[in-house]
C-alpha cells in the first residue's frame, strides 16, 4: 500500500471511530481506559496520526461496541447500493429521546444519514445555539410536535414533511400525549445530533 493510500486509510479510520464514538455519547476517557491506551493515544488514532496496531484497533473497537468487521466494510471499496441491517445500526436513548442511524451516505462528497427519532411526551431535542451547517428533513409517522425555527414554531402532524436548513437555531418538541416518531435526515451529519434540552 503506498504511503498516500495508508495515510487516507488510517484517516478514515479515525473518522470512523471518532464519529461512532461521538454518536453514542461515550467520551475519550473512558473509552481508552476501557482499551488499554491512554487518551493521546486515543486522539492520535481518531486524528488519522499514528497506525494503530491490530491489538490497539481490536482494543477500540471493543470498548465502543463496534463490530470491527463492520469497520473495515465502512473502509471497503464503496457498493453501489447500501444495505444496512438493524443489528448494524447504532442507537442511543437518552431523557425520552430515542434515535436509531438507519443509514448514512458512503460518499464522502454527498454527506447525509437518515435516522428514526422518537421523542416521548413532554421532551424535546434541539439546538438553541447557532445551530449547524447543512439542511434537515423530517417526515412524521406518529404524533404531533412543536417545530421552533429562529424563534418561529410550526406544528407537525403525522403525515406532515418538513425541511430547514440546519444553521438556523432549532428545537423540536412533542406536543402531544404521546409518543412522537419521525423519520430524520440530516446532510451533512451532524454530531450533536442528541442535544437534549
Amino acid at each position: 500500500m503506498s504511503e498516500v493510500k495508508l495515510k487516507s486509510s488510517l484517516v478514515e479510520i479515525g473518522r470512523i471511530l471518532k464519529l461512532f464514538r461521538e454518536k453514542t455519547g461515550r467520551l475519550q476517557a473512558p473509552v481508552a481506559e476501557a482499551a488499554g491506551i491512554s487518551v493521546s493515544m486515543l486522539s492520535q488514532i481518531e486524528r488519522g496520526a499514528v497506525s494503530p496496531s491490530i491489538e490497539t484497533l481490536l482494543g477500540v473497537c471493543g470498548a465502543l461496541g463496534l463490530d470491527v468487521s463492520e469497520l473495515f466494510r465502512r473502509l471497503s471499496p464503496k457498493a453501489p447500493v447500501r444495505v444496512t441491517s438493524p443489528r448494524n445500526r447504532i442507537r442511543t436513548e437518552e431523557k425520552g429521546i430515542r434515535y436509531e442511524q438507519l443509514v448514512t451516505s458512503p460518499d464522502p462528497s454527498h454527506p447525509g444519514e437518515m435516522f428514526l427519532l422518537e421523542v416521548e411526551a413532554g421532551t424535546s431535542v434541539g439546538l438553541e445555539g447557532g445551530g449547524h451547517e447543512g439542511v434537515e428533513m423530517g417526515y412524521v409517522l406518529k404524533g404531533r410536535a412543536l417545530l421552533t425555527v429562529d424563534g418561529t414554531a410550526y406544528e407537525l402532524r403525522e403525515g406532515d414533511s418538513v425541511t430547514f436548513a440546519s444553521h438556523l437555531p432549532h428545537k423540536l418538541e412533542n406536543a402531544g400525549n404521546g409518543l412522537f416518531r419521525a423519520v430524520w435526515t440530516v446532510s451533512p451529519p451532524h454530531k450533536d445530533f442528541l442535544n437534549i434540552n
